[in-house]
This record gives structure tokens, C-alpha cells and sequence, in this order.
């Protein structure tokens, strides 16, 4: 039976061209997606790189595209990776979880610009950069400006993007490293002076000590020798007046000592506390039971506990 022209199939449409570029698309959305740890996609990305254990990381623009043949090619910041480069392979799990976009990444790969997040003063980029400044004067100019502007930015507006919190975060983690480094100069600055201090207080110490036995003298001998002497001149000044007779002219504190600073009895006051409750009552209003009491109601909200009377739990909440 012959098919008749109108009763023939139609051609299935053309394919559409596959979309190279939809898995980093999907990626920059935020879609979880999972990673083809040897199969590189077409994509702009960054790469993050610390010069030496410890250093602050940089990010290097990283590009796979595909060229005229359709072959996928990489560009690692000014260096061309072709597959046959172990490079090729290398740096894909390194930057398959940083995609950015194509303006971020011509901005800082055809531009020498700034990545988004890039603090002005706080550099992200990784490239031959001289060894950092320790001294007191380096430290002194690295952190002046970084806090010139951190002070004018906290009297500025909140925050509005994401990317000018990760420039602010930036800043505040340069500032930390910085601080860092600089406790870590006074230190080591200040090491000899506490070992020469510390010298000091081992040599003077055993003399110290053998010399305040003074203080023994005072307590366990000169003290109840002159409460004696004390309690005597009562007594015979109590039996004077009880016979009629008149005090003695010469009766003074009592003391021991002719070379230097006599040694007499000196009186201090102390309470002992006999009705806690009342006691407490008593010194309620006082700043000190208030900032002990404060401090004792942190200790226990922090440990978990929820119902401390008289209490609401607060949670701060900060950055880190």
C-alpha cells in the first residue's frame, strides 16, 4: 500500500544545543548538587590559596570553557590549562564549591578590579606580595587605616548586601589577624623584661622571706605580751581608783622597742556575721551584691539552667 504524502511521519524537531554552562548556573542558584570530581564544568570560579601555613587566604579567577573544537580548556588567573596539564584536573574540587559570576570574574580577571566581597583595603587576590612588616611601626601603619575606616563604616547605615557584609567581615578579620600579630610582638617584645623580672623576684624572695619573720615576732609574741601589758595597767589603774588612790602619772599605752618604730597595739573592726538573711537584707541595694549577684545568675543561665527565680534567660546573640 503506497503511504500517501499527508499520512507520512513528520521529522522528529532539532534537538535543542545542550546548555554547557547549566551546571554552574545551577551552582552560583545555590541548588546542592553533586560534585563530578573528575569531570570539570564550563563555569567561572575562584580559587583560595594561602602563601604559607597560617597566611590569609587569596582567590585566584579560575575559568573552564570550551574552544573553538568544543574541547574544555581552563584558565587558572593568567595561566592556559589545557587537559593533558595535571593542573586540569587538580584545581576542579578546589573551586567547584566558589562559583562566581562572569561579571565578578572578568572584574578581577581582564580588569584587575576588586571581587565583590573584597575589601579596599584588605586584598583577596593571590600574587607575589613582599614579606609582611612585624615591627612596631609596620604593625602601627598596617592597622591605622583598616581602623580609620572600620570606625567610619560602625557610624555608618546597617548593613544591606551580602556582599558588603562579607567586605565588613573582611575587615574585621584582617583587624583580627592584625591584633593577633601584634599581641604576639609584645610578647616577644616584652619576654626578656618578664625574665629579668622574674630573675629578680628568685634572687630577692629567700631574703624577703627570711626577713618578714618580723611578722611572727609581731603576731606570736609581741601581740599577746602587750595585751598582757595592757590588761595589767587596767587592772592597777581599776584597783587605784577603787582605793582612792590617783592614776599614775607616767601610765601610757604599752610598747615595745627603743631602736626604731615602737611596737604598740593597734585596733581593727570586722563583723561577724551571725544572721545571714538579715545581713544580706541589709546590703541588697549595694552595687557589689548586685554585680556578684549578676555574675552568679550568668554563670548559671550559661550552664543551662532556665529557671533561676527573679530571672529572665537572654540570648546574645553575636558574630564570630
Amino acid at each position: 500500500m503506497t503511504m500517501l504524502y499527508y499520512d507520512r511521519p513528520s521529522p522528529p524537531p532539532p534537538k535543542p544545543p545542550k546548555n554547557l554552562w547549566a551546571w554552574w548556573q545551577a551552582k552560583l542558584a545555590g541548588l546542592q548538587l553533586e560534585h563530578p570530581l573528575n569531570e570539570p564544568q564550563c563555569g567561572f570560579y575562584r580559587k583560595a590559596e594561602k602563601e604559607h601555613y597560617g597566611a590569609r587566604r587569596t582567590f585566584l579567577p579560575v575559568a573552564y570553557y570550551p574552544d573553538g573544537n568544543g574541547q574544555l580548556r581552563c584558565r587558572i588567573g593568567d595561566e592556559d590549562v589545557g587537559p593533558g596539564n595535571k593542573k586540569f584536573l587538580e584545581t576542579w574540587p578546589r573551586v567547584l564549591d566558589r562559583p562566581v559570576t562572569e561579571e565578578a570574574y572578568r572584574l578581577v580577571a581582564e580588569g584587575g578590579g576588586l571581587w565583590p566581597d573584597e575589601h579596599q583595603l584588605v586584598d583577596m587576590q593571590g600574587h607575589n606580595r613582599p614579606p609582611e612588616e612585624l615591627s612596631h611601626e609596620g604593625l602601627r601603619d598596617a592597622v591605622e587605616p583598616l581602623a580609620q575606616e572600620a570606625k567610619k563604616r560602625i557610624e555608618g547605615p546597617p548593613i544591606e548586601t551580602q556582599d558588603e557584609a562579607d567586605r565588613l567581615a573582611n575587615l574585621a578579620d584582617r583587624l583580627s589577624e592584625l591584633a593577633k600579630k601584634a599581641e604576639a610582638a609584645r610578647k616577644e617584645e616584652r619576654a626578656p623584661h618578664d625574665a629579668a623580672l622574674k630573675a629578680i623576684q628568685l634572687r630577692w624572695l629567700p631574703i624577703l622571706d627570711l626577713a618578714e619573720t618580723y611578722k611572727e615576732i609581731k603576731y606570736r609574741l609581741l601581740t599577746p605580751w602587750l595585751k598582757r601589758e595592757e590588761t595589767r595597767q587596767k587592772e592597777e589603774a581599776e584597783a587605784a581608783a577603787a582605793a582612792g588612790e590617783p592614776a599614775a602619772a607616767d601610765a601610757r599605752r604599752p610598747r615595745a622597742g627603743t631602736r626604731g618604730r615602737a611596737q604598740t597595739l593597734k585596733s581593727t573592726k570586722k563583723a561577724r556575721i551571725d544572721d545571714y538573711a538579715a545581713a544580706l537584707k541589709f546590703f541588697e541595694e549595694s552595687d557589689d551584691i548586685k554585680a556578684c549577684v549578676q555574675m552568679l545568675a550568668n554563670r548559671a543561665a550559661r550552664s543551662g539552667i532556665t529557671n533561676i527565680p527573679g530571672c529572665t534567660i537572654i540570648e546574645d546573640t553575636r558574630a564570630v
